[in-house]
């Protein structure tokens, strides 16, 4: 029992010596992104080789545009994402990384759309109703790291990639007896008449990391 307390105290105090402990990150890009997201990222560095993080952010209209069909905008997004280490530079201060990211997100919004009465055939226009959309993707991603100071707690890192997302829609108060005149949408957004489907999808960002 001695011998495996000593162990494991070794093997704690080798983690300990290893670890580089936690740092906190934002993306300033997510509030330009359709739904504004507005959120702080967690991570912990656990060596020169591995570290992960989890971004969690509230969804709300877009900041940059009018809100078109997105108005009541409510839900949240989380991000986790596990790094490993290509290569380094010195000199440079910078890393370049590989990564995965496992990505969850929940929204509701007032929607607009039109429906055609199965009875009469009459349309009608201009309908609002409650969307709820839900996805979940994973992509793979490459990304590099530049140090702000030498100490490197200050870091610029930029990532991009593509995964595929799967996406659910449900619909609340929609007009009885109807359906939704088919609309197509456009680049990388939803058909409105599907209630889910599987894409592909470009995580793309731009964090400031600050380790603690």
């Amino acid at each position: 029992m001695k011998r495996l307390t000593f162990i494991l105290l070794i093997a704690c105090a080798a983690l300990k010596v290893q670890s580089q402990g936690l740092y906190l990150s934002v993306n300033p890009l997510g509030i330009m992104e359709p739904q504004a997201a507005y959120g702080l990222g967690v991570g912990y560095i656990f060596n020169d080789q591995i570290d992960v993080s989890t971004e969690f952010s509230k969804l709300s209209k877009p900041t940059w545009t009018d809100e078109g069909k997105y108005t009541n905008v409510k839900g949240f997004r989380s991000i986790s994402t596990i790094k490993i280490t290509t290569s380094t530079d010195d000199w440079k201060l910078t890393r370049n990384f590989i990564a995965a990211e496992l990505r969850v997100k929940n929204i509701s919004f007032d929607d607009m759309q039109d429906f055609t009465n199965t009875a009469t055939h009459a349309t009608i226009k201009d309908f609002w109703f409650k969307n709820h959309t839900k996805s979940i993707g994973i992509a793979g991603m490459f990304g590099k790291q530049k140090y702000l100071c030498e100490s490197g707690k200050w870091i610029l890192e930029l990532t991009a990639g593509i995964g595929l997302k799967y996406i659910t829609v449900t619909r609340e108060h929609t007009p009885s007896n109807a359906v939704m005149v088919a609309k197509e949408t456009g680049f990388g957004e939803m058909p409105n008449y599907r209630n889910d489907q599987t894409s592909f999808y470009f995580p793309l960002a731009a964090r400031i990391i600050v380790k603690l």
